[in-house]
């Protein structure tokens, strides 16, 4: 199963088979692994040969986690093909089978006692099902967080208000005759927000959404006239061809306008600036805001980027959201060399 996608069987359901072939999954078994080691070594008590010891039982336990993970990962496509209940079944009987063929030959190399063979295998067998439990647990979790994500996508793709087309096309309609060039240049922006509402793809370059955010707020300028005064700051730099999620910078412009620019009763204004240091990309949206005029939001918006945001790219986004009495501000940084899907 992919980390990225979501595994079926043949029979066009979801599995509920782990990646067995996996990093992650490789990392939390062999932390366990190590904890185990570990574990039976304390047991055993202290004395001379405790490091000995501990190397012994962790190298038979790497040696049985790591083909047991090797024996799953290339029986992967075999396993989506079998029903669900052997699904389940067959991949703890994997590291139990391969606990007693490994225990058997440690006995022949006089590395094992044959008289703890049999508790050797039960306890193997409570581990693995427990393993297996846990592995089976994270895989459904992770499931359930693209599936959340997915729906949020949609729901950001969806973002796009009745009232905001309207707008636009008022203001299309009076600038045909007094600025048709620039009307024309709005018809455009208009389709390039809709392409994207629309398409299909969950990710394009920062550079492709900083555009779309430029022409949101370019019609949304000319609509507001001199109520709104546009800071763009993004130089271009290759940092900018960064891979996000699709529509993850145009909620947060369109928040900007809706709760500080269209309440306030005077002039405001909305910034937007890039900046590159230290193998980060930092990207900044920010708006006036009149205290005796503030648009009351529920930060639906602004809370939803902000998770699929970490959905994509986990602990390497750094997402803060600052409030003062006059302006609000929004701050995403990025690695430049970012690893996409991590935990």
């Amino acid at each position: 199963m992919a980390q990225g996608g979501t595994a079926r069987d043949t029979n066009g359901e979801l599995s509920p088979l782990p990646d067995f072939c996996s990093a992650e999954t490789l990392l939390r078994v062999l932390m366990v692994a190590v904890l185990l080691a570990l574990a039976i070594a304390l047991l055993r008590g202290g004395g001379q040969d405790w490091l000995s010891a501990l190397a012994l039982h962790a190298l038979f336990i790497f040696w049985v986690a790591l083909t047991s993970l090797l024996i799953l990962c290339a029986l992967k496509r075999p396993l989506h093909r079998l029903p669900l209940i052997a699904q389940i079944v067959l991949p703890p009987l994997v590291p139990i089978a391969n606990t007693a063929i490994v225990y058997r030959l440690a006995e022949e190399l006089v590395l094992a006692d044959p008289a703890l063979r049999w508790p050797v295998i039960g306890v193997a067998i409570i581990l693995s099902l427990v393993a297996m439990h846990y592995l089976y647990l994270q895989a459904a979790w992770q499931r359930e967080t693209r599936a959340v994500a997915a729906a949020r996508e949609q729901a950001m793709r969806a973002r796009l208000r009745p009232h905001f087309l309207y707008n636009s096309m008022n203001t299309i309609a009076g600038l045909c005759r007094s600025d048709p060039v620039r009307a024309e240049q709005i018809t455009l922006d208009l389709a390039d927000l809709f392409r994207a509402t629309f398409a299909t793809g969950d990710r394009h370059t920062l550079r492709e959404e900083l555009d779309l955010v430029r022409a949101f707020l370019g019609i949304e300028q000319t609509r507001f006239g001199e109520r709104l005064a546009l800071d763009w700051d993004c130089p271009d730099h290759p940092g900018l061809d960064l891979r996000v999620p699709t529509l993850i910078l145009q909620p947060l412009a369109e928040n900007a306008i809706q709760h500080g620019i269209a309440p306030a009763r005077g002039a405001g204004r909305v910034w937007v600036r890039c900046r590159m240091d230290s193998g980060r990309v930092t990207v900044t949206i920010g708006n006036t805001v009149d205290p005796e005029a503030r648009g009351e939001g529920t930060g639906t918006a602004t809370e939803a980027v902000r998770l699929r945001l970490q959905h994509a790219f986990g602990g390497q986004v750094h997402f803060e959201t600052e409030e003062r009495q006059a302006q609000y501000e929004v701050r995403i940084r990025l690695p430049l060399a970012i690893r996409e899907g991590a935990p």
